[in-house]
Parts: C-alpha cells; structure tokens; sequence
C-alpha cells in the first residue's frame, strides 16, 4: 500500500505541472477520467482504505496520464437539459442533478465534494412533505447528486422562542399551527466547513401572520444553526437552537401597515445568513434581507452562537450587530438581500442580489479590508457611511442569440476549490412562456460560472455555465472570427441581448459597441484589451449550442462598473433559426443579432427563409432600423419598423412617408400562402440621412415580389438593424447576412 501511495504521488506530481489529468483503468477493463489535482485526486478514508479520484485504488489496475490539449480535443460537454418539468417530480430526484435549486449555498468538505444546499423552493413545490434544505454532492460542479434534505420538521425551539418575544411584547401567543411546517419559510441556508469533523449550518425560518393582526407588521423571522461532522450524511445534522431575530429600533410601536415598506417595523431582517471566518480566526455572521440593509455580528468560535448577549429585539440593538450598507439611507425597503462574504488576498468580498427574484434579480459587490466595513463600491462610493448602489454590476438578465436565455439569476453562493480557483452559484430562472410553458419562470436551474479576478482585485462572472472544459492555453488566432457580445447594463426586468462581433486578422473589431477600435491579447495573463476596455478570457461551454460544445468566452467592466460586457465566440453556422418552428412566436418575443455600423454610408444585408402560420397577414417577418443602441438601453431609438405585409410606424414611417415612400407588387389574395417558405433578400441601405429597404420574395412556387421604402431626414450617426417576427420564423442563412461600410 505504501508503495503504491508513493507512485501515486509521483504521478500526481508529474500530471499536476504538465496541466493534465489521470486516466484510471479499472479492473474490469473500463477507464475513469480524474481531474489532475493533489487535493481532489487522492484520499485517505477513516477506515484506513486509499482512493484515487474518489475511486478505491484496489479497483485500478493502471494509471496513465492525459495532456491538456488532448483533453480539449475530447471534451463532451453536459448534455442535461435545462427544461426539468418533465422529472421535477419529488420521484424523479435522482435525476434532478441541478433542476430545482434555489439560494444555493456551496462548500467544499474533507471527502474532496462540493456540498449544495438549498432553500425550500421546488417546480409545484415538489419538495413539501419531505424535510427542509435539500443537499447534493458533486466532484466536479457539473455532477450533482442528490442526497436528501437535512432537517426533518419545524425545529422545536422555533415555538416556545417566538411565544417568548411575544409575551415580553404584551401579545398572546402565536395562533400560526406549529405542526404545520407549510405555515412556514425554510429559506437562505448558508453552510461551511469550520474544520475536518465540524461543518455549520446557519438558516432562516420566517413565521406566518402579522405581530398583532390588521394594521400591524409581518411577523418575525428568526436565524438557526445546525453542525454537524458527516456532511455526506443529509440526515446528520444536528440542531443548535436559536441564533437571532428580526430587531426594530422603533420600541414597541408595530403599528406599521403591512405595505407601508419604506416605514416597516423593523431595522434589520433575520434571513439569509453568511457565515465567515476571518484569516484571524474571527466568526462573523452577515445577514438581511431588504429592510434597513445588512448587518455583521461577531459569533463565538467555539459555539457558532452571538459573541454578546443580544436582549430583546427593540429599543436598543447595538448587540444585534453593526450595519455595513444600505442601498437608501432612510428607506427601509431596499431591494437588496442574499449578502455573501468571502475573503481574498486583503479583502472581504461583500456580494448581493438586488430587485425581486422572478427576473430582474441582479448582483452586485463591494468590497472592504475590514469584515465590518466600511465597503466601497468600485466606482469610490462608501456604502457603509453614505449608502448607495452597489457597483460592479456582476449578473444580470440575458440571452445570448440561441436558446431562451434566464432571468432571476441572483442569491449567489461564492467559493473556492482552495487553490485560488474561484467559483459563482446561483439559480436561474427560465424567462415566461419559454418552451411554451406559461410557468416556465418557475423552472429554478442551479447554475455554476467561474470567477476570475481583475488586476486590481475585482471579481468578474464568466458568461456561461461552468462546464469543466478543459484550460488549455488560448492563442491570440483562436480569437479570431465571430462573436457575440451582450453588454449587461442594468434594465429593470429585460433581457440584455447580444450584438455581432468580428475580430479580424490585422485585429481590428467590427460591430457595435467596439466597432473601429482595434484589439490585442496577452495571453500571459488571459487578458484581452479592446481599445481600452480590458476584459478577462477563459474557455467555457457554449451553453446555447446544440450540441453544448467548447468556445471561448470573455467578460469585463467598464471603470464604474455600470456595464459588463459578457462575449462569447461562435462558430457560424450556415443555417440559424429564430422563432419556434410552430410559429407560435409572440410579437416582440424573439429577435435576431444586431448588426450595426456608425459610417454614414453602409449597407445591411439579410438573406432568409420566412415561415408563416398563415393566419393574418402580419404574420410574418419585420425588419426594424435603430440608432445602434440596444433595445431597453438608455436613449434606444427605433427610426422605423417595417412589416412584410407592406405597412409599417415610428417617426420615419408615418402615414405620410409611407404613402409617399412604400412600394410593393404582392398579390393579397395568395399573399399568405406565398410568405410561407419564401426566400427573402433584403438590404437596408444608408446613405446620409436617406434609407432605403429592398427585398427580393421568391416564393416556394416560383414567383417572385418586389417591396421597398425610401424615407429621408435621418438624423446622423450611427445605424443598427435587426429582425423580429410574429407567429412566425425565420431562417437566416448567415453568411448572406452582415454589414458593407464604405
């Protein structure tokens, strides 16, 4: 055994600085691919027993190593599909992997496994009935396997601790029915490892019913903790008690309207706790949700509870910890929750979620060199001292050109592998009526994004899932070609959506927003510069793509951090559909790239096949001319929107410019079935402050229409173009499709 642990760890050794990973050869002839890390790769059990990779080195009879191109070169990408309904079922959480995943709270733990747990949240409430904070393991953040739930009921003190408050308030006791856990929330577990043989849980539980009936406040909530020293047991945590509650600096006077927000009852929330321990051995717990902001109160190493008594949760609340931002001074409804604290290199990272969770939840950091502030936002702003938004902004609703993108992607968890490898978890949630499913918002698909970290100390979201593609070196021709960028600016509830990109040879960028500037790649540091704009690389998994396959992404902020630019390179493929194939695509639902040019002379081109329900006329393609800005973004400008069916609006589509400016040869009594399958060329041709739209029809019978429109006053300046339908779709074959600047 001996000998082996040492050949092991000279292969170890040998894999880790070549960058590559082990290939285990079973006894029974099958071969195992290991990640080529000291830490997860080999482990001593606590039954004497040696594993490799998490597998029993008495089961390999071989161990070879694989280089990191080669493993690029054999990558397969997570096939699992995003859409669960059809296994979210409490029977089918065996299958779940990260289907049905809400206020994730990640840890890596002494068995090498990442552990996830999570909030009370499920697709039709799968989970009801069936114990509290649901827990998986994976190896590889891509695997996840469920383990069951870690809190079997109500913990008991909830009851006597709540009547407790009440009666030092002058109330009766609670009327909530205390063996009804569906009365209850089981919300924001947040969990790590103290050390090998103790892990804690701390949790929030919200009660049901106002203080004290009609015209008064909600009732509290309260923060528990639970340990335990066998975290791949789900069933082995062990309740602690009472932590703390809900503190009002407002005495006794609850006399507060339930939706009276900005005033409310109380100062701080007791839900979604962050637990850290400080590289001086500190325990701190960060928690709020809403309210006055979030808070920070020293805890007791040794029991995890507050490090001084607390007292009653009004009147004076110095105890119930220290305030370190607020997104309002004076507002007591923020629109902020989901603090999470990490620490690296000299700083605490202070993440949040800000805005309601459906769709627009959102995050945001600051930062501090002190656990209890103050915190700065990247822009300078002390949130600590004076409050204010939270910059950068690091996620926010998207979609890139394929797939239905998500919204709600916030309540964030932030960890390690413990080699400086950082890494982002979140649900995302499903836009409405995606896969045409009028509840596909309340799909909740656990996510996982790497991290990587700016010069100076920021932390930057990758754009895609994480999808343990393999790091081999990026080489300045690989980012050569097409991309596509979505510039994350914050829209209250919209979808950010992408613009085309080309990266040149003789590295120039072509395509709104970088469009003319030129760019360069130290591939030392992953660090691409577009003009000035630097932003961070990486190879990930190109998520929208059937199949999912490697590419490359890129992401970065500007110096105030109010815009992320998120990228990714595509692959051109010949033949793109937008819209169902069923036509049932809404009006205003799906659109195509932007194409975009700032010369006052250039030609958009566009080459497609349209497809039609056949039901109004109208149901068909539109083409839609802009001033280059991105629909939702500050001072978006729509010039003209012209449908097929020869009509169109805007401020250079008037009746009047119509009427002078519109012509067309269709045949309306054939016109529906003529749309449908139809080839259509069209160019959209600037010329000053003149545009004119040319399509060629070429119907699937073999005639052929003729429509165009000229208008003219357009003011100057950049120009963008893009494609929607309704009821409809479209196929663009896209190397027939782009932008001529003279």
């Amino acid at each position: 055994m001996k000998t082996r642990h040492i050949m092991m760890a000279a292969l170890l050794a040998t894999a880790t600085a070549a960058q590559a990973q082990f290939v285990a050869e079973m006894n029974d002839g099958t071969h195992e691919n290991i990640p080529g890390t000291t830490d997860a790769a080999f482990k001593k059990g606590t039954d004497g027993s040696w594993t490799f990779g998490g597998k029993n080195i008495s089961n390999i009879s071989r161990i070879t190593t694989m280089p990191l191109d080669e493993r690029l070169n054999n990558y397969k990408a997570p096939t699992y599909s995003d859409y669960y309904r059809n296994i979210s079922g409490w029977d089918k959480r065996r299958q779940w992997n990260l289907a049905n995943v809400h206020d994730p709270s990640v840890m890596r733990a002494e068995d090498g496994y990442y552990y996830m747990y999570t909030t009370d949240a499920s697709f039709g409430n799968a989970h009801t009935g069936h114990g509290h904070f649901m827990c998986r393991r994976s190896r590889n953040l891509v695997d996840w396997t469920f383990l069951g739930t870690t809190m079997p009921k109500l913990p008991a003190w909830v009851k006597p601790k709540l009547n407790e408050i009440r009666a030092a308030m002058g109330l009766g006791e609670s009327t909530a029915d205390f063996n009804d856990d569906n009365q209850f929330g089981f919300w924001a577990p947040c969990v790590r490892k103290v050390r090998n043989g103790l892990y804690r849980m701390y949790y929030a539980i919200t009660c049901p019913g106002t203080i004290a009936g009609d015209g008064t406040w909600s009732e509290r909530a309260f923060i528990g903790m639970m340990e335990t020293a066998t975290p791949w047991r789900a069933s082995s945590w062990t309740d602690k008690g009472y932590v703390l509650t809900n503190a009002s600096d407002k005495q006794l006077n609850y006399h507060v309207k339930p939706d009276d927000w900005a005033n409310c009852y109380f100062k701080y929330n007791a839900i979604d706790p962050s637990y850290i321990i400080t590289p001086e051995g500190g325990h701190w717990l960060v928690y709020g949700s809403w309210h006055s902001g979030f808070a920070a109160l020293e805890l007791d190493a040794e029991t995890g509870m507050p490090k001084k008594e607390l007292g009653m949760p009004w009147g004076d609340i110095s105890a119930y910890g220290k305030r370190i931002y607020t997104r309002q001074m004076g507002n007591r409804w923020q629109a902020t929750e989901a603090p999470e604290v990490v620490y690296r290199n000299g700083y605490y990272y202070l993440f949040m979620a800000c805005d309601e969770l459906a769709v627009a939840y959102n995050t945001r950091v600051v930062r501090s060199k002190n656990i209890d502030g103050p915190y700065y936002g990247i822009d300078g702003t002390n949130v600590t001292a004076n409050g204010g938004d939270a910059w950068p902004l690091l996620t926010h609703p998207y979609k890139f050109s394929q797939g239905y993108g998500w919204v709600g992607i916030s309540h964030c968890a932030v960890f390690d592998d413990g080699n400086d490898n950082w890494y982002y978890s979140s649900q995302g949630r499903l836009p409405a009526n995606a896969y045409d499913d009028p509840y596909s918002n309340a799909i909740m698909m656990g996510q996982v994004r790497r991290i990587l970290w700016t010069e100076d100390g920021w932390p930057v979201v990758m754009p895609e899932c994480y999808g343990a593609v393999p790091q081999a070196p990026i080489t300045e021709d690989e980012l050569v070609g097409t991309w596509e960028n979505i510039v994350l600016e914050y829209q209250y509830q919209k979808q950010c959506t992408p613009t085309m990109l080309t990266f040149t040879a003789d590295h120039k960028v072509q395509g709104s927003p970088f469009s003319g500037r030129t760019w360069k790649y130290d591939a030392g540091k992953g660090l691409l510069t577009i003009g000035t704009q630097k932003l961070l690389v990486c190879r990930e998994t190109d998520w929208e793509s059937s199949p999912r396959k490697a590419t490359i992404v890129y992401a970065g902020y500007t110096s105030t951090g109010k815009k992320n630019y998120w990228g990714k390179k595509t692959e051109t493929q010949r033949h793109v559909t937008y819209g169902a194939e069923d036509n049932t695509a809404a009006f205003w639902t799906v659109f195509t790239p932007y194409l975009t040019s700032s010369s006052s002379n250039c030609e958009f081109h566009y080459s497609f096949t349209n497809y039609t329900d056949k039901a109004a006329n109208w149901n068909n393609w539109l083409l839609v001319l802009t001033n280059g800005k991105e629909r939702g973004e500050s001072g978006y400008k729509e010039y003209f929107v012209l449908r097929a069916d020869a009509y169109g609006w805007g401020d250079y589509a008037t009746e009047a410019q119509r009427t002078a400016g519109m012509t067309h040869d269709y045949n309306w009594d054939t016109f529906g079935d003529d749309m449908d399958g139809a080839a259509v060329d069209m160019t959209v041709t600037v010329d000053g402050d003149k545009a004119t739209m040319k399509t060629v029809t070429a119907t699937a019978t073999g005639k052929t229409y003729n429509y165009s429109y000229t208008v003219s006053g357009l003011p100057t300046g950049v120009k963008g173009t893009f494609l929607t339908m309704e009821k409809a779709h479209l196929v663009l074959d896209t190397e027939n499709c782009g932008v001529t600047e003279e």
